[in-house]
């Protein structure tokens, strides 16, 4: 008896393990599609307002989910405070403090500080928005194949460990 109940406890345990993996790939093209609609509206509010960043930032703020939102806020808040520091070093600071909750990978994150280097030039932002579609296309196709790839693993894995173990 113990033997079936510890052999149904693997099997699930490893079928979550399967499903947390595949889940972890939804939430990072999640957001990367937040990303990229929190770069359209900044790229509209550029062209049509040519508001400062603060304010801009703030509108769009308001507008995002979290943990965009607090970025997005809190960018604004130091930018109106404007100790010390270029438009880039306040960027970056707030990507390297409110940005690390995301499910973004380090070259994304890299990408993104890079962006505002430039970010008041539309060009750059049109050729990173670019960016931000192709990487999103490549990630829902392997989204779609990961997320069977690691559920299957992760149901197969635990009949192969039970069979093992019995």
């Amino acid at each position: 008896m113990t033997k079936w109940i510890g052999s149904i406890l693997i099997l699930v345990a490893s079928s979550g393990l399967g499903i947390c993996q595949s889940q972890e790939l939804k939430k990072h093209l999640d957001e990367l599609e937040a990303l990229q609609k929190l770069f359209y509206m900044l790229k509209s509010e550029l062209q049509y307002t040519r508001a400062p960043f603060a304010e801009l930032f703030e509108k769009i703020g308001n507008k995002m989910e979290k943990p965009y939102s607090v970025w997005l806020l809190n960018l604004s808040r130091r930018l109106r405070e404007k100790g010390t520091g270029s438009f880039w070093e306040i960027w970056c600071l707030s990507i390297a403090e409110d940005m690390q909750v995301l499910y973004l990978k380090k070259e994304e994150l890299e990408e993104l500080k890079n962006v505002g280097k430039s970010l008041e030039y539309t060009e750059s932002l049109e050729l990173y928005m670019e960016q931000m579609e192709y990487r999103i296309t490549h990630t829902r196709k392997a989204y779609e194949t990961k997320r069977k790839l690691y559920r299957s693993m992760g149901i197969m894995g635990g009949i192969f460990l039970v069979i093992l173990l019995l």
